[in-house]
């Protein structure tokens, strides 16, 4: 008995209808953000019946996306920011504190669900500039003050975002610095002898009208971050 073997040679058809899996989003991401910022200073050890100085600032820079594992990132930043706040007596003086950082964030982004995520990450603030006066009808004060500010501030962000489009999210962030902001600056009325150069303090000494002793700064940021890729 023979039988014959037939061998379809054909090759089997590819099924049309198959299911085409949806596109992965990129493992590395870079984008451009920028943001409001609501800020103070706090911890003062004596601001002789002041309020603390608040006002308002931004900042703007760039950051990038690396996913460490599903639902985990790392988001580092770094951005340019200007911080202006004010305080004083009406019947004395007010101060005002004009400031620029460059500001570098590490973030670790934890993805809650598709839309929501929540962030935490140090910040190393480098300050680039600080103008500090006094505005009152005299003038007399400007002629004694010698303000420096800390060179370099160490803080942490916490935060909450949410993504409005895939490139595009929203998010709200909290500030606290761990320096203090002026640590160096004398309280003039603690100033002796030796600290001045006839009327004048000298300039090697800082100084300062308040009692600037004990400042840390916090912000409250809003902002928005824009992903290219």
């Amino acid at each position: 008995q023979t039988t014959t073997v037939t061998q379809d040679s054909e090759a089997m058809p590819i099924d049309e209808q198959q299911a085409v899996p949806a596109p992965k989003k990129n493992a590395i991401g870079f984008g451009a953000r920028a943001s409001f910022i609501y800020g103070n200073f706090w911890g003062f050890k004596n601001l002789d019946d002041l309020d603390a100085p608040s006002g308002f600032g931004g900042d703007f820079g760039v950051t990038a996306r690396f996913t460490i594992t599903k639902g985990l990132l790392f988001t580092p930043e770094i951005g340019f920011r200007l911080l202006y706040l004010e305080h004083g007596d009406d019947d004395y003086y007010t101060r005002n504190f004009d400031m620029t950082f460059l500001d570098f964030v590490f973030y670790v982004r934890g993805e809650i669900t598709k839309t929501f995520y929540l962030e935490v990450g140090p910040q190393i603030s480098i300050n680039t500039s600080g103008d500090y006066s006094i505005e009152n009808e005299s003038g007399a004060y400007d002629n004694f003050e010698n303000i420096e500010q800390s060179a370099v501030e160490l803080g942490i962000n916490i935060g909450l975002g949410y993504h409005i489009l895939d490139n595009l999210a929203i998010g709200f962030r909290w500030y606290m610095g761990f320096n203090e902001v002026f640590p160096d600056v004398k309280y003039f009325d603690e100033l002796n002898a030796d600290d001045f150069e006839g009327s004048k303090p000298k300039r090697s000494v800082k100084c300062s009208f308040s009692n600037l002793k004990g400042a840390h700064t916090m912000m409250f940021k809003f902002g928005v971050t824009y992903w290219f890729i």
